[in-house]
């Protein structure tokens, strides 16, 4: 098998829980990657104080993102949230460090951007699919 992880024969048992936790695991990756390129932007549009596309109503002034301090830790805890999922979900792709991969799993529901919304569903599939008990003993050492 092909791929981030362990190259393992087709007749090594681990081959059944590796086609079980790769598909999840490859959306995590997505997810923490999709964050902390929002999260990029966010800061890069907030420090040029470019508005957002969305016009106002007539009579209201245009929309500027403002780079305050509760925008500064609001990008960094997103980007945060992203590199756990990301290494998470390489944990889960290399069946190594359990925890690490449940961690990388829930940070997913915590993004503060919108990749929130695939990150739930992504997050419960994860955790469904490491609470399996061959998945557990595939990640004993």
């Amino acid at each position: 098998m092909s791929g981030p992880g362990p190259q393992v024969a087709p007749d090594d048992p681990r081959m059944k829980v590796l086609r079980w936790i790769r598909p999840p695991a490859f959306f995590l990756l997505c997810v923490g990657v999709i964050a902390i390129l929002f999260n990029i932007v966010g800061f890069v549009l907030a420090a040029f104080r470019i508005p957002p596309p969305i016009t106002p109503p007539p009579g209201q002034p245009p929309m500027v993102l403002e780079l305050s301090m509760g925008m500064i830790l609001t990008l960094v805890a997103g980007s945060l949230c992203g590199v756990l999922c990301i290494w998470g979900a390489l944990s889960a792709m290399r069946l190594k460090g359990y925890g690490l991969a449940t961690v990388g799993a829930i940070a997913a529901s915590f993004c503060l951007s919108p990749t929130v919304c695939i990150g739930i569903p992504v997050t419960c599939w994860l955790l469904f699919t490491l609470s399996r008990p061959e998945v557990r003993k595939a990640f004993a050492p």
